[in-house]
């Protein structure tokens, strides 16, 4: 997955570019693009791309945190295990941004041997970043390379870190949480004898966030249009405070046969959220 990544030029998001990569090469409407790119906040993401043209993985990550001036309060440090013992880091995922940002960097920068990240395919276009990354296409298929690369990751030093719910935390019932945990990772951590360590996130995403995904569940649309919404999430973020809760790691032999490992999961998911304080 390693590149070369050229410092001499800032990456920049090009929404035209990659609406036609995802449409077999069909130009974009000039109006489409316009919108898209005021809603993602394209100016203000490329302005920033811009002042950390040099820096990579987690001092990229470190400059974003700087550039939002949030405040990651971590507690729980000493729950982290030692550099050189391979884990999987699981935590909710309340924002769908920052949060993963602030994460991957107060637990990545103790460990030298590099953190591997499952992720949406679109943050591969964020060269800075994307030696973090195994790409996720949400909507195509490529289930042999993401398999092997899943694989290989696994089978390597590096500490992978997951999100089990593979979307962003929702409001139901009241209650801001994320849906039902994905099996994959206590599969993964029993195939491959990894110990899995609970991370809390404490943040929310805005009122509006919450009422388009309940309204476009109602109308039954299945396209989750309020993922448009994310970067002006982000940019809300600005200048507030981010809570992380490192929990005790869990033995990769407790997953056994008495719970099937889809409850095995959600029974980490609720540990998850024991942490909050």
């Amino acid at each position: 997955m390693g590149s070369m990544l050229d410092m001499s030029q800032p990456v920049q998001i090009d929404i035209a570019s990659i609406l036609k990569g995802k449409t077999g090469g069909k130009k974009p409407s000039s109006m489409l693009v316009y919108l898209l790119s005021k809603l993602l906040h394209v100016k203000e993401i490329n302005h920033f791309l811009t002042l950390a043209k040099d820096k990579k993985n987690l001092d990229f990550f470190q400059a974003l945190i700087e550039y939002l001036n949030v405040r990651v309060l971590v507690s729980g440090v000493d729950n982290l295990p030692l550099s050189g013992t391979p884990c999987v880091f699981v935590s909710n995922h309340p924002l769908g941004g920052i949060d993963g940002v602030a994460v991957a960097y107060e637990v990545g920068k103790h460990y030298p041997e590099g953190i591997i990240i499952p992720a949406n395919d679109l943050l591969m276009y964020l060269k800075n970043v994307q030696d973090l990354f195994i790409p996720v296409n949400k909507v195509g298929g490529q289930a042999k390379n993401l398999a092997e690369a899943l694989h290989v990751a696994y089978m390597s030093s590096k500490q992978m870190m997951m999100f089990p719910s593979g979307m962003v935390s929702r409001k139901s019932k009241g209650k801001i949480e994320d849906p039902e945990w994905k099996k994959n990772f206590i599969v993964k951590a029993v195939e491959y004898k990894r110990n899995i360590v609970p991370i809390y996130i404490g943040a929310r995403n805005s009122t509006l966030f919450y009422w388009v995904a309940r309204v476009r569940k109602k109308l039954k649309i299945t396209l989750n249009i309020e993922m448009l919404l994310l970067p002006h999430e982000m940019f809300r973020q600005r200048n507030k405070e981010l809570k992380i809760v490192i929990g005790k790691p869990i033995q990769w032999n407790v997953f056994d046969d008495a719970k099937t490992p889809h409850k095995w999961a959600q029974y980490v998911k609720k540990i998850v959220y024991n942490l909050k304080k």
